[in-house]
């Protein structure tokens, strides 16, 4: 036998059911990101912004889709698209339920997007767990919760013939001292609640509802007993088998910068098993606190984009991030980031992605890199004033 590698068959049969993809990358915008900038330690640098209802949050993120709009022949000069937001996540209750779901709805069609995504809120009024309680009467309550989100979700879908995204993170799912919980058995409990709602949406909606884990090591609990991506994709096997293919992952890059991780990790690792639902692009500046930066150009997410893109991931990209507390513009960072996402699936099509893997069998490493950062410098037309794009 020839020294030749030879491909796995689940590699074979992942490239066959996941083609490249190069229509332009899905974009939601957070509702939840339209806010007066207040933290825990600043009041914040926009008061216009306190309070604000979801009707008016659904318009402002809108209005990046019209500078966008604005640009489209600097960005077709670059070779990218001006597409923007399509899409709009968001929390049940905290900005839509029942009571101005109706609202929420003429807001979306009046701007032409759709809910791309919908996660209960389970973090903010569960001090001793929620899916994970022992506490039968707040497990219950979270169970209700997400069950009235996944009524709302295929209302979404009849409104607008696109099923959002259920999304969960388990942020209080975790510990602040020692010996507080018994770990093994909060995730048998959470995983457990996860069974009860697919069975709801398998019994009411006769459906087959997807569900993508969104995995952080840390905050608000001291640990979150799901820290990464992989922590989520392994337990997936404690549900029921008839719901496990539809459970997936809803990577966010800066929960993994977290753990010390790299952004390529969980996407891979997710794409490789055909569980990338969803993914959240916010940045991360080191081994802080979950900072919800802006989406960067640089090598990293251009790898991110670059795998999207190679394994045919088709779903949506949500601009998780904050305007910084001394800003007083809200969308500046959502603009930005939609722009960022735009110039980077345009270098990926500037690579010659067949050269970089004749590098890889070279043993070209250093030059790869350098290969591709070159091609960064060059996007851009040496006299395009770059002040047009801000």
């Amino acid at each position: 036998m020839s020294g030749q590698r030879v491909l796995p068959e689940t590699y074979r049969k992942l490239r066959e059911t996941h083609a490249r993809n190069d229509e332009p990358l899905k974009i939601g915008g957070c509702l939840w990101t339209v806010n007066n900038g207040g933290t825990r330690f600043y009041q914040g640098n926009r008061p216009n912004m306190t309070g604000t209802e979801a009707v008016k949050a659904i318009g402002i993120i809108a209005s990046v889709n019209d500078a966008m709009a604005s640009r489209k022949p600097l960005f077709e000069a670059i070779g990218a698209t001006a597409h923007g937001i399509t899409g709009i996540e968001s929390h049940y209750p905290n900005e839509v339920s029942e009571k101005n779901f109706g609202a929420v709805v003429k807001a979306l069609r009046a701007n032409g997007l759709v809910m791309s995504m919908m996660t209960p809120n389970l973090f903010y009024t569960y001090p001793e767990l929620s899916f994970g309680s022992t506490n039968t009467a707040e497990r219950m309550r979270a169970i209700e919760s997400a069950e009235r989100t996944v009524d709302l979700i295929y209302a979404c879908k009849e409104e607008f013939g696109h099923m959002p995204m259920n999304v969960y993170w388990p942020g209080g799912e975790g510990w602040q001292a020692r010996f507080q919980i018994d770990p093994v058995q909060a995730l048998h409990l959470y995983f457990g609640a996860l069974n009860d709602v697919f069975k709801y949406d398998a019994t009411k909606h006769k459906a087959k509802l997807r569900i993508a884990g969104e995995a952080k090591p840390n905050e608000p609990k001291d640990v979150i007993i799901i820290p990464t991506t992989a922590d989520f994709l392994a337990n997936i096997n404690l549900l029921d088998p008839e719901f496990r293919d539809r459970m997936g992952v809803n990577p966010e890059t800066a929960h993994e910068m977290l753990a010390n991780l790299s952004p390529i990790n969980p996407v891979s690792t997710a794409l490789a098993q055909g569980k990338l639902f969803h993914y959240h692009a916010n940045w991360q500046n080191g081994l802080k606190w979950d900072q919800d930066c802006g989406v960067p150009v640089n090598l990293e997410m251009l790898w991110v984009v670059h795998l999207m893109k190679e394994y045919g991931f088709d779903g949506y990209i949500g601009l998780d991030m904050q305007a910084r507390p001394e800003s007083k513009e809200v969308t500046t960072v959502l603009r930005n980031s939609v722009t960022n996402l735009r110039l980077l699936e345009a270098l990926e099509r500037k690579v010659d992605w067949e050269f970089v893997r004749e590098l890889r069998q070279q043993g070209g490493v250093e030059a790869i890199e350098q290969y591709v950062m070159l091609n960064m410098l060059q996007l851009l037309p040496r006299d395009l004033d770059v002040k047009q794009l801000l």
